[in-house]
């Protein structure tokens, strides 16, 4: 899957864009704060639904405006499909191949979107929900009944913690457990053997990009190991009534990332880090190609201020082995690879002055 092309209306800086996309490669220079983050935003909330840079999609609409308007066109062995994402008042409304959309999951799962940055290295560093997302969001494009398991274990869940922030009798929270503990159960297990699949070729880009090491990626459920999800839901019944919260479950998961046994935060610089997080997001690329056929996009932001230029090099060489289409931004020039295939845009204070 790759964009050919992409418009803005009314999106952060842009008041109207219209690009035609390279299908490999599309590189865009320009100085801090003239747009070309808002580019790659603009790809992601496309694909997702919601922004990394701010949890408000009304901080997206361009002063003055009252909504904004991204849409492109999204190709694959299939064919070429529309894609649309407009906020209108307080809402988000979502067209696919010019019909509404039933839900944001749906553009997720016809454009597959990773993204590189400076706040990358959470995924090593950050708390487990980071870890989460990350496993989550593989398992999401490569398993179709994770999306029904996980909607149904939230739902499960809020009402269980609802009653429980109520002081609800526990003959209550009896009657939300079966179906928490049958979900949750599901969700585990698409979790876990997606990992299993994930680790190898993970292991392999690591070892590619930082050399030998003693990586490890280990899934922790959840839940105590040596009993089922219900019966840790039942334990635990008094104490989640006294905290008011539901404590067992997947959404406590964890994927360990460990370095000879160890937190891998702990054994690895910061620098080492983000080289870490690079090479899981690009493993996780490269398993998407490898077990459905399908790419993902991956943005990649100012890349040359978060690797160094050994890193550098070698991360490129193995972002053009995933054969995703890549949108990658920097302030100079002479950082940007030097790729035949690409194309290359110049972003002055929110326009495109020259297009190459």
């Amino acid at each position: 899957m790759s964009l050919t092309r992409l418009m803005l209306r009314d999106f952060r800086c842009f008041a109207a864009l219209e690009l035609d996309l390279a299908p490999r490669a599309n590189l865009i220079l320009g100085d801090n704060a003239s747009g070309k983050t808002s580019l790659l935003e603009a790809v992601f909330v496309l694909s997702r639904g919601r922004s990394f840079r701010t949890p408000k999609t009304e901080n997206l609409v361009r002063h003055g405006a009252e909504g904004f308007l991204l849409s492109g066109a999204a190709k694959d062995a299939s064919g070429t499909l529309p894609l649309g994402l407009a906020r209108h008042g307080a809402g988000l409304e979502a067209r696919i191949g010019g019909a509404p959309a039933q839900s944001l999951a749906e553009l997720t799962e016809r454009l597959p979107v990773q993204l590189f940055d400076s706040s990358s290295h959470q995924l090593i560093e950050g708390g487990p929900r980071y870890r989460r997302q990350f496993l989550d969001w593989g398992t999401f494009h490569v398993e179709q009944g994770f999306l029904p398991a996980w909607r149904r274990y939230q739902r499960a869940l809020k009402q269980r913690n609802t009653a429980l922030k109520q002081k609800a009798p526990e003959a209550l929270l009896k009657t939300f457990e079966p179906d928490l503990a049958q979900a949750g159960t599901v969700l585990d297990q698409y979790r876990r053997d997606y990992l299993t699949q994930l680790e190898p070729v993970a292991l392999d880009w690591a070892r590619r990009l930082l050399g030998p090491t003693d990586l490890s990626l280990r899934y922790l459920r959840g839940w105590g190991e040596g009993r089922t999800l219900e019966e840790a839901l039942a334990g635990n019944r008094s104490l989640d009534r006294e905290r008011g919260v539901t404590r067992s479950g997947p959404h406590r998961a964890e994927m360990a990332v460990e370095i000879g046994g160890q937190p891998a935060q702990q054994q690895v610089s910061r620098g080492q880090q983000k080289v870490l997080s690079g090479a899981l997001l690009l493993a996780q690329a490269a398993f998407l190609r490898q077990s459905s056929g399908r790419q993902c996009v991956l943005l990649l932001d100012d890349l040359a201020a978060e690797l160094d230029r050994g890193h550098l090099g070698r991360f490129l060489d193995l972002v053009r082995e995933t054969q995703a289409q890549v949108f990658l931004t920097s302030v100079e020039k002479d950082r940007l690879p030097a790729w035949e295939d690409a194309r290359l845009f110049h972003v002055e204070h929110g326009k495109i002055v020259k297009p190459v």
